[in-house]
């Protein structure tokens, strides 16, 4: 516990967040967030069960990492009106009545933690029996956006690739990955910009998508090309309002992002690499931001 206020002094005298302006989403990820870090939910009055417009998937088990991506799955869910679905996926050798009854009591707790911070959000659950990724694959077929956690060590991926990886490789739609290694942040977190990055072979559904998330968070976005020619300046407010703030990276994109990514409330990168298709193995850029990068990362494209 003293190691991690330690951090998080040394995070708020680098960023200078007490003074940050919030926004909607640091108003939304802020009921998670304390001085003295993750706190239990309190009883409250019961939850509003509005009708979703769209539908956020996450993964759950019983790791601090899976709290954490429950919690922003949450975030997304109320920022855009959409419902939350919450699988837990056992392995069959796995089962038995007490495997059954801790399953269930994993699902009604953090049904009672997404209520208690966002209770606008419906939710719903389910257990599933098999291998984690292509049941998640599986379930995802409607849903609007898929949150996976990482769990920042390499014992996930010594014989391939881990179930974060895979899923964010394999789904067709905007996805996801929490990794935040220093999880829980200082208070100033929410107030930090979004970031994609681009370059010239960069589909534009991937700006589109930064642009909205932006939008509906209510925070600046800074686009990061990847390339050589001038440096572009700071844009008007777009559609939405949105502030976008352009700057040239004439280097690695990589070492770019990866830098960015310790001052970014999230990081926007397209899937494939150059020449890559649907079903294809993650892009140099996106594979190396979802196994390094120090926020979370939404995968497009």
């Amino acid at each position: 516990m003293r190691h991690l206020e330690d951090r998080r002094t040394q995070t708020h005298a680098r960023y200078g967040t007490a003074t940050a302006a919030p926004t909607r989403y640091g108003e939304v990820i802020n009921r998670y967030l304390s001085a003295a870090g993750y706190r239990e939910p309190a009883a409250g009055a019961p939850p509003r069960m509005p009708l979703p417009a769209g539908v956020v998937l996450v993964g759950v088990d019983e790791t601090p990492t899976s709290y954490t991506a429950v919690d922003h799955a949450a975030v997304e869910a109320e920022l855009r009106g959409w419902g939350l679905r919450m699988m837990h996926v056992q392995h069959s050798y796995e089962l038995s009545e007490a495997s059954r009854g801790a399953a269930a009591r994993l699902l009604e707790h953090m049904t009672d933690r997404v209520h208690a911070y966002t209770p606008d959000v419906a939710v719903t659950g389910r257990v599933a029996i098999g291998a984690a990724a292509p049941l998640l694959l599986s379930d995802a077929h409607d849903a609007n956006l898929v949150v996976v956690g990482h769990r920042h060590r390499a014992t996930g991926t010594a014989f391939g690739l881990s179930v974060a990886e895979r899923v964010a490789a394999h789904h067709t739609g905007p996805a996801l990955v929490v990794r935040v290694p220093d999880w829980p942040p200082g208070p100033g977190f929410g107030a930090r910009p979004l970031v994609v990055g681009v370059d010239a072979r960069t589909p534009p559904e991937v700006v589109r998508f930064a642009r909205e998330e932006a939008r509906v968070r209510g925070c600046e976005l800074i686009v990061l090309h990847a390339g050589t020619g001038a440096v572009p300046g700071i844009q008007l407010p777009g559609p939405g309002g949105v502030v976008v703030h352009e700057r040239l990276v004439p280097g690695d994109p990589v070492a770019a992002l990866l830098a960015m990514s310790d001052r970014a409330a999230a990081v926007v990168v397209g899937r494939r690499g150059p020449g890559g298709f649907a079903g294809a193995l993650l892009g140099p850029v996106s594979r190396a931001m979802v196994q390094r990068a120090q926020c979370p990362v939404f995968l497009v494209g």
